[in-house]
């Protein structure tokens, strides 16, 4: 499927330096950029995982409203997700 997408010259420049010295076309290294970032960068931190265990172990409500309030507070661009 073929989409466009608008990089700055310098950050196309690089991919292209980085994909030429791997003997990769430019869309076959960006193919394989998003799906390494898909791969690691869209899961939730292990730490992020262990504070919301150990929020929902506490009982008392408090730790997991302090989490639900760090990560409302960290976002810039949506509502806080349903946790």
């Amino acid at each position: 499927m073929s989409t466009t997408v608008h990089l700055p010259a310098d950050l196309l420049a690089a991919v292209d330096r980085e994909a030429q010295g791997r003997k990769l076309s430019r869309n076959r290294y960006i193919i394989n950029a998003l799906e390494r970032a898909l791969a690691t960068e869209t899961s939730w931190s292990t730490r992020f995982v262990e504070e919301l265990a150990a929020a929902q172990a506490d009982g008392s409500g408090a730790a997991l409203e302090d989490l639900r309030g760090a990560v409302a507070a960290h976002r810039t661009r949506k509502g806080p997700p349903a946790l």
